[in-house]
């Protein structure tokens, strides 16, 4: 919130920003919006990546059903083929390898969402600062266009001080709408990222726990009941 008392007094540092100044804090913000758009290219890519590492769990079995594969696979059944078909059409070190990838992907996914939280806090701090300014200058502004009105004797000096300081305003005001709507923008996006980030990692979670259940815990040729005590 604006502080009342220091609409009426506004100090050097309240004063409307310059144009260059303004200028600079819109491309500081923009610069960090270039970042933050990186940020979720390269996300997107580990997430990609995750998804094609978690379709390893998902590949389905040799249809047996199929009476020209069922053929193919009695006239090539060895010992090797016998393993692999009771461990559900899955090699164990490449299981490994998938669960590992799996695991990287994640941890980069989980670094990236908080590499762009944090540019969003910061994104919404150089917003609020141009805005907070530049409403306070406006505040100013028009609380000594009101005392203008009342008073018709005020200096010469006074006036072009004031018509020097609404074109800076402008642009602050100009720039300031921007940086908020695209910050808005871009916290929307966030959220949407972290959100499909969260759904993903969940449905791994689901998809590794039954491929667990199945594969390993009660694999293919053995009986799921356990033997009697």
């Amino acid at each position: 919130m604006v502080d009342e008392a220091a609409v009426h007094q506004v100090s050097p540092l309240l004063a409307p920003m310059s144009k260059d100044e303004a200028r600079r804090r819109f491309f500081d913000f923009m610069t960090k919006v270039t970042q933050y758009e990186e940020l979720v290219d390269a996300g997107k890519m580990f997430l990609v990546k995750f998804r094609q590492e978690l379709e390893h769990f998902r590949r389905p079995m040799i249809p047996m059903e199929s009476g020209a594969v069922s053929q193919l696979v009695k006239s090539n059944y060895t010992d090797r083929l016998k393993s692999y078909l009771e461990a559900g059409c899955h090699l164990q070190h490449q299981s490994i390898q998938n669960i590992n990838q799996l695991q990287s992907c994640e941890e980069k996914l989980e670094d990236h969402i908080n590499k762009a939280k944090v540019l969003i806090e910061e994104l919404e701090c150089l917003a609020e600062d141009v805005y907070s300014t530049t409403l306070i200058a406006s505040l100013s502004i028009l609380e000594a266009s009101d005392c203008s009105d009342g008073d018709n004797n005020l200096p010469a000096d006074c006036c072009e001080d004031e018509g020097q300081s609404v074109d800076p305003l402008d642009s602050a005001v100009s720039y300031s709408s921007v940086m908020i709507l695209v910050h808005n923008m871009l916290k929307l996006d966030y959220s949407m990222q972290v959100r499909k980030e969260a759904s993903t990692c969940h449905y791994f979670l689901f998809t590794f726990g039954c491929y667990f259940v199945t594969e390993v815990c009660y694999p293919a040729g053995e009986d799921s009941q356990g033997t009697e005590p």
